[in-house]
């Protein structure tokens, strides 16, 4: 567990490592209704292999995703370097920098300093060559990270099944645990972020009581 661990922080940094683990338990939470729709006849075993099932292909998808989002973001760096370097003149190709990296923190900062940013920029693209993107090995083993924190943060919510022998019960111990996990998880984000960390837990925990209440409401 330790060796994962350090894996995952390696590879995803905090936000990261918290947004995959928030969508995780959201759609972990989708999972466990949609799965329990239609089937008041299975038993718990079959209810374990259905979520967990669904749970493992969210997250082999979203680890997809990530290694498609990273080589997205590398050929955006590579069009933006080539469309700097192509630019008619110094004045378009500040241009160019200056739409790219536009964000909250350059709105610190006066139009001076954004236009020496821009230049400094500008001359480190000059000094690179533009690549064709390709797949990395990091990307690969980001998306392997992605994957392994989604299924093991969304692990506790079928336990239930394994355990509790009525499904309807199992059912709602696994609801409850997965809201619980959601507190806990605001929480974090709002230290992370600083916060209010006991409002940004409720807000997630309503989000996944609403989740639970539209499944029971459709027969979950």
């Amino acid at each position: 567990m330790t060796i994962m661990r350090a894996f995952v922080r390696h590879y995803l940094d905090p936000a990261d490592r918290l947004g995959e683990t928030l969508f995780g338990l959201i759609m972990a939470l989708g999972f466990t209704g949609a799965v329990r729709l239609g089937r008041e006849e299975a038993d718990n075993h079959a209810l374990f292999i259905g979520i967990f099932g669904c749970n493992l292909a969210w997250a082999i998808v979203d680890g997809v995703m990530y290694v498609l989002s990273q080589l997205f973001e590398r050929g955006r760096q590579a069009r933006v370097t080539r469309d700097v370097l192509n630019a008619p003149n110094e004045a378009a190709a500040l241009k160019h920098i200056g739409d790219e990296i536009e964000n909250p923190l350059m709105a610190l900062t006066t139009t001076e300093e954004r236009g020496q940013i821009h230049r400094r920029v500008l001359e480190l693209v000059r000094r690179s060559t533009p690549d064709t993107p390709k797949v990395q090995g990091e990307d690969l083993l980001g998306g392997v990270a992605v994957a392994l924190i989604i299924v093991f943060a969304t692990l506790p919510v079928v336990v239930p099944f394994l355990v509790v022998a009525r499904p309807t019960v199992a059912v709602r111990i696994s609801n409850v645990v997965a809201l619980t996990q959601l507190f806990l998880l605001g929480a974090w984000w709002g230290r992370m972020v600083g916060g209010s960390s006991l409002r940004i837990a409720s807000g997630l925990t309503l989000i996944g009581v609403a989740l639970v209440l539209i499944t029971i409401a459709l027969g979950g």
